[in-house]
């Protein structure tokens, strides 16, 4: 088991010492339940990946508290439509906790809280309408599903076609202004294919 456990440790320092990538992200905390959705989401939307809490994005290792984070994702697993397939663990590294949580690719989209977003590079971004309704009918089998899912995708498009023109008009507006709608349409697209999902 020892042995085992220094494989483990001996993974994740490497992982440290190599940084942020498109399938390994550090945070020093959680950022709460809608954030580590939202970071969750990306992973599954793309190729899957690593979220080790307790590290800063300097590569630097400060700890994180066992129950504080076990909380947070129990509520961040309840704000996933549907819930990836994942695995949480605790290792210790210089002689602090280290929270590593292991996401896998999910064939439908992942909805969190705060939208549909992929991991690219070293960042979540926001999904194209294009890559929700390719994934969405890729995922889907059965023919009269794949209709309701044309539908509802087609809506998804002409909405989303609708707030990015308006986040184009507020493209030389302050920071806050683009934020804001990015999100606002993150959250619509988010509600419909949750909506998508369950049908």
């Amino acid at each position: 088991m020892s042995n085992k456990n220094d494989t483990i440790n001996e993974e994740i320092a490497k992982l440290i010492q190599q940084g942020d990538s498109d399938q390994v992200e550090f945070r020093h905390h959680t950022g709460g339940p809608n954030l580590l959705s939202k970071i969750i989401s990306s992973f599954a939307n793309a190729e899957g990946g690593k979220l080790i809490i307790g590290v800063n994005e300097k590569g630097k290792i400060l700890g994180c508290k066992k129950d504080s984070v076990m909380e947070t994702f129990t509520k961040a697993k309840e704000k996933l439509i549907p819930c990836p397939t994942m695995t949480i663990e605790f290792i210790e590294l210089e002689n602090k906790l280290v929270a590593i949580i292991s996401i896998e690719k999910n064939a439908k989209i992942v909805a969190s809280s705060l939208g549909v977003f992929k991991r690219t590079d070293q960042a979540d971004e926001m999904m194209v309408t294009e890559e929700i309704m390719s994934k969405e009918l890729t995922a889907a089998t059965d023919d009269e599903f794949k209709e309701t899912v044309a539908v509802m995708a087609k809506q998804i498009a002409q909405l989303t076609i609708s707030l990015e023109e308006s986040v184009k008009r507020y493209n030389d507006k302050n920071k806050l202004s683009r934020k804001i709608l990015e999100w606002i349409a993150c959250g619509i697209i988010g509600i419909i294919l949750s909506m998508i999902i369950h049908l």
